[in-house]
């Protein structure tokens, strides 16, 4: 345990304060891009997924590092929106999700904006930056970058 008093600790150094600040930054513009589809990033990442490939909630959840609630919350309103429905899997207990329709169209209507974003977003931050983000991830997750 370290003898540190409330004097001595400086709020402008804390990585976490950073981080959160980072994620605040990049966050913003793709809200913007979304909330008029009245999504949340969340929400338009389990759509991408889904998109891609039937999954079941556990293996999206695991792959987005989704808390339980968060996607259960998500889930039920991209059912709600008539985005995603759910098939009974070969086991009772896990439904597959699967992309609707609707939620096809919205995803290829959102697609070009997104890409464009991204595009813009790894401009301003540059290749180096995106490495070393890469890097952070991998760090965090205790895997070799």
């Amino acid at each position: 345990m370290s003898n540190t008093s409330f004097d001595d600790i400086q709020p402008q150094f804390c990585v976490n304060a950073k981080i959160r600040r980072i994620h605040r930054l990049m966050n913003s513009p793709y809200q913007d891009l979304i909330k008029p589809y009245g999504l949340k990033g969340s929400m338009l990442s389990i759509l991408f997924m889904i998109g891609k490939t039937d999954a079941n909630q556990k293996l999206i959840s695991r792959q987005l590092v989704l808390d339980e609630s968060t996607m259960s919350r998500d889930m039920k309103k991209l059912e709600s929106m008539n985005l995603i429905e759910r098939e009974k899997g070969s086991d009772a207990r896990h439904s597959i999700l699967c992309i609707t329709e609707a939620g096809m169209r919205l995803l290829n209507e959102l697609a070009p904006k997104w890409q464009a974003l991204h595009d813009s977003m790894e401009k301003k931050l540059g290749s180096e930056s995106i490495v070393a983000i890469d890097q952070i991830m991998a760090s965090l997750e205790n895997q070799e970058p």
